[in-house]
């Protein structure tokens, strides 16, 4: 996630802190400027918008971290099911470490501006679901999958959520378990 040690990125990672721990509406400038070891107004000469620029800061950050994960998981070579493996424990390792905080950076989105809420939610489709989407489209062209692909990755990522953190055994189950009732049915598996 947050990387770094200037300020800027001391501030972000108290923010984060602060919105992990006690949600958006909980959030003292008074008290991450504190967290840093600086006063309120330097939190406003790197982020002027205050609060609203923090948490967009902080949402980007994370989204883009799990944008990365992702992207890594899916470009793996080989089979659609390896794919969807990698996929699952990729999901798990970051779900398990960051369910909370994600939940956070979505609650948040009712509390901030319409031009925020708008940024940051078109960042994750984009960032997040899209990649995916694209991945179970592919394989329904191919003919691997039957369904709408983002009813497929809807499905499939809420399966990869039960995945304990990283065990790729595991995975491997929820991913069979997934493909037995995603792929075409022949006439002989009726």
């Amino acid at each position: 996630m947050i990387a770094g040690t200037d300020t800027r990125t001391q501030i972000m990672k108290a923010f984060a802190d602060q919105l992990a721990a006690t949600g958006y509406a909980g959030i003292s400038l008074v008290g991450v400027a504190g967290d840093v070891g600086i006063r309120k107004p330097s939190i406003y000469h790197h982020f002027p918008g205050g609060k609203e620029d923090l948490y967009r800061a902080v949402a980007q950050d994370f989204i883009e971290g799990l944008h990365l994960r992702i992207l890594e998981a899916i470009g793996i070579d080989g089979p659609l099911d390896d794919r969807l493996t990698a996929l699952a424990v990729a999901s798990s390792e970051y779900h398990r470490s960051t369910i909370t905080f994600e939940q956070r950076i979505y609650d948040a989105l009712d509390q901030v501006g319409d031009a925020t809420r708008d940024e940051i939610s078109g960042l994750y489709v984009r960032r997040v679901l899209e990649p995916v989407v694209a991945l179970f489209a592919e394989a329904v062209d191919r003919n691997e999958l039957t369904g709408k692909p983002e009813f497929l990755m809807n499905a499939f990522l809420h399966l990869a959520r039960a995945v304990d953190s990283g065990e790729s055994a595991e995975a491997r189950r929820i991913t069979e378990l997934f493909l037995n009732g995603a792929r075409p049915r022949t006439d002989a598996g009726r």
